[in-house]
């Protein structure tokens, strides 16, 4: 909104946000084009567009106007014009060294304000258990830590996702909840955290979301490994790999599209 707004002002002059129609909600889109913006973050800024429309009385034209640009958008998918969204995955090397600088900031955050932190549990978790970032900040509470070093992962739409962690990790949950209270951490300010983490740890920039595709990368080159390894051909064990680490990240095994997306086409 804030970029919709500074250009409409540029572009256009526009002073207040009654100014803001149609002509404006064009120009955005057709600017993000221009710029090489990838198709989802186009769509993005169509629904952002729309709800902006509703909330300054102009919910009929913005509805019918975003219908529209979505399928422009569409279109201009179809005919590869619009670039794919870049998805980065960072080193094991990358990850490390960015869970250890987050232990280092939780310690002095602590060190300084009297409450602890766990920003580096919920990367290491995420790191483990191939979860997505709020299963290891907000929802993770007493009530997920099942016994035996497992903890539930609430996934996408609900889905609880048993993992197996190593002791340490799970006796430094039980320990932070102890002393911090529920949910173990929150989730925006971790997210904001790993991506410093990251870029401190000279890596690019990158998401939690990346931090889960590091983590199917690794649960596939592991399972791949121990199964060739095992006397099984290099095609089986491929396409078992494959499973497993899309199965883990809480989808159905079969999910061609979700093994390309979080493994590449190296896998």
């Amino acid at each position: 909104m804030k970029s919709f707004i500074e250009l409409a002002h540029e572009r256009f002059g526009a002073q207040r946000l009654e100014d803001l129609g149609k002509r404006e909600f064009k120009a955005l889109i057709e600017d993000g084009i221009a710029r090489g913006l990838a198709a989802s973050t186009l769509e993005a800024r169509c629904s952002h567009l729309v709800k902006f429309g509703c909330l300054t009385g102009q919910a009929q034209s913005a509805i019918a106007l975003g219908h529209k640009l979505h399928r422009r958008i569409r279109e201009l998918k179809a005919e590869g014009t619009l670039p794919q969204p870049e998805r980065v995955t960072p080193s094991r090397e990358t990850a490390d060294r960015a869970i250890a600088i987050l232990r280092g900031w939780d310690q002095r955050h602590e060190t300084r304000t009297g409450r602890p932190r766990a920003y580096h549990l919920a990367a290491r978790l995420q790191l483990l258990t191939s979860a997505r970032s709020v299963s290891v900040t907000e929802r993770l509470t007493r009530e997920r830590l099942k016994g035996d070093h497992r903890i539930e992962c609430i996934g996408k739409g609900g889905r609880p996702l048993l993992a197996a962690v190593p002791p340490d990790l799970y006796a430094a949950v039980i320990e932070h909840l102890k002393r911090a209270g529920e949910p173990l951490a929150d989730r925006d300010g971790y997210r904001m955290a790993w991506r410093r983490a990251v870029k401190v740890a000279r890596g690019k920039a990158t998401g939690t979301h990346g931090l889960r595709r590091r983590a199917a990368c690794n649960v596939y080159s592991e399972t791949y490994g121990r199964l060739a390894g095992g006397g099984m051909s290099p095609q089986d064990a491929r396409r078992e790999a494959r499973a497993e680490a899309v199965e883990r990240l809480g989808h159905s095994r079969d999910r061609a599209d979700q093994a390309a997306c979080y493994l590449g086409p190296a896998a």
